[in-house]
């Protein structure tokens, strides 16, 4: 990535991820998102979004590998 990233470290509770992670993998499952999408990828789409103002709380995110 030519970008600079920052590093971020979050705390949520372990059932939230656990959802997180269940959502993610059944969102490859269906194509909406790439297989290789990382966790980290899919949390730093949504917060792209959410920060442009395009983002609802029920909105979908569509991650793709660069």
């Amino acid at each position: 990535m030519s970008e600079d990233m920052k590093t971020v470290s979050i705390y949520a509770p372990e059932d939230l991820v656990d959802d997180f992670d269940d959502k993610v993998w059944q969102m490859k499952a269906d194509g909406e998102i790439d297989r290789d999408a990382s966790r980290s990828e899919v949390i730093r789409h949504l917060m792209g979004e959410w920060a442009e103002g395009n983002s609802t709380s029920c909105s979908t995110a569509i991650v793709t590998a660069n």
